[in-house]
């Protein structure tokens, strides 16, 4: 086995790296024998459309003088292959081996009706499971974190902060493993399950894919952003490479931050001080940026003894510290004035980033100029609303105002409609049997599937849907204006969840809720701000700092 170490600084193009080389690779072997995997399915989506896109294709074929249908024609059975996070491959593997079903939402609600203990801390409708499974119970985070770093609960509490076992997972240890060990009774016992068949979670398909007898054939292993990998995925890894012929592992030191969930920043660090591939020349970051960078992961650098080489972009670029105690106050302070203007006044895109916890004062600046926000982080939810919601919103207006929509969407806006409003005829059943057609507002108040007070009640409050009023009176400004909340250039995330991403100004709170390891800081403040393609703008809202 050729092992391939591809490190390389933020903006160096480690993933453009692996997709050339899976074009390479297409010379000597088929789509189906060449497996990619990414820690996210969007990075994993992002590199299948990479791989996929014409123009990457072409470009290749120039520079190299490989026929580009042919290339095209290869490239399009990687629909046949596996271009996944490590998750999916795992259980794809355990499917075909053994057969099961994931862990649901419904599994969720059957578990903690047979046992009241789960009921203690529950899920609000808020979280989809998956945010459950990571995010929303303590347990599921709990159990979920110890898996992830190979420790069993004992020994993973006993790593935690008081902080962290009061605020964040409040069960005692001892409720921990009880209700372990219920859940891992009731995902192996059909009579408790409902006759659910090897029920699995996250961490049970990568176990369970590392304990299979076989291991897997495959010729060309590629793994993106490998700093991330959890102790468990890394046993996996090692698994899948088992029998490859090329094994490439594309990732950067600097950027593991994901130690919580069982990476490992300095073995990672130290297995990839001397890469067989080194990628040095930025296509991001300008040079100031570069610079700043640079001084933040400095120590990290000279603890370990290697200095990247990572040259900047051509352009300045820009650093804007601020001494602001929120966003708010941007009176006091001149030089952040000047932020106001460019989310107005220009079509750049910004990430307002964070540590953790709800940016507030983020959330505040931005709505108050009621611009079109994106949230990004499922871990913020005082500010989230769905597609559908503004959709119907729009659509009500100007259906309540009189103007005829066909029964499709008719049937929508009425659907979405509070009890409240709706008329003694309604139902769902009526709707069906209505012809295709247009249809206004009075037809169905003569029908008596609405009261007439739909007319006069233009507004959020009519919809079905519960938002508070901050959110309510964003949308309707938003609408009002007449702005298309499709058209985002202005995110809101934490630091973790924009990971491999890149936009024009970084608004970077350098606030933290608590005390972190110094190299835990440099890693985030690094990430953060390697994002910045022209200006990165520091605040600090309050309190500890990055």
């Amino acid at each position: 086995m050729k092992k391939i170490r591809v490190a390389g600084p933020p903006g160096t193009g480690k993933t453009t790296y692996l997709m050339r080389q899976y074009y390479d690779a297409l010379d000597r072997y088929q789509a189906a024998d060449i497996i990619v995997i990414s820690h996210t399915r969007t990075a994993a989506n992002e590199i299948r459309k990479k791989i996929d896109d014409p123009v990457n294709v072409e470009k290749y074929c120039k520079e190299t003088g490989k026929d580009i249908f042919n290339l095209i024609k290869e490239t399009k059975k990687i629909r046949e292959s596996t271009i996944s996070t490590i998750h999916k491959y795992c259980k794809d593997q355990i499917t075909k081996s053994k057969g099961g079903d994931v862990f649901e939402i419904t599994d969720y609600e059957i578990l903690k009706i047979k046992y009241p203990i789960f009921n203690q801390h529950t899920l609000t409708k808020k979280f989809t499971f998956t945010e459950a499974l990571f995010r929303g119970h303590p347990f599921f985070k709990f159990q979920g974190f110890a898996r992830d770093n190979g420790k069993d609960l004992g020994e993973y509490y006993n790593t935690l902060s008081y902080e962290e076992k009061i605020n964040e997972y409040k069960y005692s240890i001892h409720q921990l493993i009880e209700m372990n060990d219920l859940y891992k009774d009731y995902k192996t016992n059909p009579e408790i399950n409902e006759g659910r068949k090897n029920v699995m979670d996250f961490q049970d398909m990568v176990e369970k894919f590392c304990d299979l007898p076989k291991d897997p054939v495959i010729k060309v292993l590629m793994i993106d952003e490998a700093q991330d990998s959890s102790v468990i995925q890394r046993r996996a890894e090692k698994k899948m490479s088992k029998h490859s012929e090329l094994f490439y592992k594309a990732g950067d030191p600097d950027q593991s931050i994901f130690e919580f969930a069982g990476a490992d920043p300095h073995t990672f660090t130290e297995e990839f001080a001397h890469p067989e591939v080194e990628l040095e020349t930025g296509y991001r970051c300008p040079r100031a940026i570069n610079t700043w960078c640079r001084e933040v992961i400095h120590d990290i650098w000279e603890d370990y003894g290697y200095t990247r080489k990572w040259t900047p972009r051509t352009e300045d670029g820009k650093i804007v510290e601020g001494k602001v105690y929120k966003l708010m106050n941007l009176n006091q302070d001149p030089d952040l004035h000047i932020l106001i203007d460019k989310l107005i006044n220009t079509k750049e895109t910004f990430i307002f980033t964070h540590r953790a916890g709800e940016p507030s004062s983020m959330l505040d600046f931005l709505i108050k100029l009621n611009l079109p926000i994106k949230v990004l982080s499922d871990k913020i939810r005082s500010f989230s609303y769905p597609k559908s919601d503004i959709t119907n919103q729009r659509e009500y207006k100007s259906f309540s105002q009189g103007e005829p929509k066909t029964l499709a969407v008719a049937k929508r806006i009425l659907k979405s409609i509070d009890n409240e409003y709706l008329g003694p005829n309604y139902s769902n059943q009526e709707m069906d049997k209505l012809e295709k057609g247009r249809y206004d507002i009075n037809y169905f108040i003569k029908k008596k599937f609405v009261w007439p007070i739909v007319t006069r009640t233009q507004d959020l409050q009519a919809l079905s849907y519960k938002h508070d009023r901050k959110t309510k009176n964003y949308i309707r400004n938003i609408i009002n204006e007449n702005k298309d909340l499709e058209d985002f250039r202005i995110f809101v995330a934490n630091i973790h969840t924009i990971k491999g991403m890149e936009f024009d100004n970084v608004v970077l709170d350098l606030m933290i809720p608590r005390e972190e390891p110094k190299y835990t800081k440099k890693r985030l403040k690094f990430v953060a701000g390697s994002r910045a393609r022209k200006t990165l703008w520091l605040i600090k809202s309050k309190g500890l700092s990055l």
